[in-house]
């Protein structure tokens, strides 16, 4: 298969693209900003517990308007050839990689709760965690949606056509999602394993965005990541710990290192499949 996403429609790198990516950010925190400062105001009980995950990740719908209004009317792109490239929306690649990651993350862990017995504590509730299960999952799909239609969409897009630009659309995409996620407690805490994981995690889906041609695949690794972090396990220092999630299993304080090292199996694990895959298709 031809390794061609993010060629056409092209958004070429320049003053004209990195201004709109400016752009989407003042659209994405100013429409934020307002939003939140409107809504709490209003409705004070959105200021903490579930309304304000509610409220907070209702924000992201300004990410997804913010690469609309500057893909349609800086660069002429239809929205829906940005995102799809005039294909069919892949559903079934999304499922396989969601099913595919969801188990993986699931299997690491099994193995921290068999390594750290004593970090986890059981909570179930089934009945809360079912209601809040449903309320939020709508909310997480968007979340992850707009990240990767922001940075495996349009600034993946935007050095794909300089030469070697699949490596540098790769590289400051991985390097400016892991910076702007710097601010969540769990990477300040945690010294280097913080940002070495969030850079981890973003290689791997730039790699992902390449080899699959398209955003279907990682749009399902980023849900299934973002799922599992806020209702299949919860832990200290965790960005939503104090917003009413409800999770099956919470771990006390989390192990950076370990963590980096599930993430980088799972990275490997993926290298291996490519390699015999390509191997067996040349064959």
């Amino acid at each position: 298969m031809e390794k061609n996403y993010g060629l056409q429609p092209k958004i070429p790198f320049g003053l004209k693209s990195l201004a709109g990516f400016l752009l989407i950010f003042v659209i994405w925190q100013g429409g934020s900003f307002l939003w939140l400062n409107l809504v709490n105001s209003l409705i004070p009980a959105t200021r903490s517990g579930l309304p304000s995950f509610i409220a907070l990740f209702l924000t992201f719908w300004f990410l997804i308007l913010g690469v609309f209004l500057i893909t349609r009317y800086f660069f002429k792109i239809p929205f829906r050839t940005f995102l799809f490239e005039n294909k069919r929306p892949d559903f079934r690649k999304f499922a396989t990689y969601f099913s595919w990651y969801f188990a993986a993350l699931i299997l690491y862990l099994l193995v921290d709760i068999g390594v750290h017995p004593q970090a986890f504590t059981l909570h179930f509730d089934p009945l809360r965690w079912l209601g809040v299960f449903i309320v939020v999952i709508p909310l997480i799909f968007v979340q992850s949606a707009s990240e990767e239609i922001l940075f495996r969409g349009y600034m993946y897009r935007m050095f794909r056509s300089l030469k070697g630009g699949a490596f540098w659309s790769i590289f400051i995409s991985s390097l400016t999602f892991a910076l702007v996620h710097g601010l969540n407690p769990e990477m300040l805490s945690n010294g280097i394993w913080g940002p070495l994981y969030y850079l981890m995690g973003a290689f791997f889906l730039g790699i992902v965005a390449y080899r699959t041609n398209g955003l279907a695949a990682t749009t399902g690794i980023h849900f299934a990541t973002n799922i599992f972090n806020f209702t299949i396990w919860g832990y200290g220092t965790s960005t939503a710990d104090h917003m009413g999630l409800q999770s099956i299993v919470y771990r006390h304080t989390l192990d950076m290192p370990f963590a980096f090292c599930g993430i980088f199996a799972i990275v490997i694990s993926y290298g291996v499949f490519q390699f015999f895959k390509h191997k067996r298709s040349r064959s």
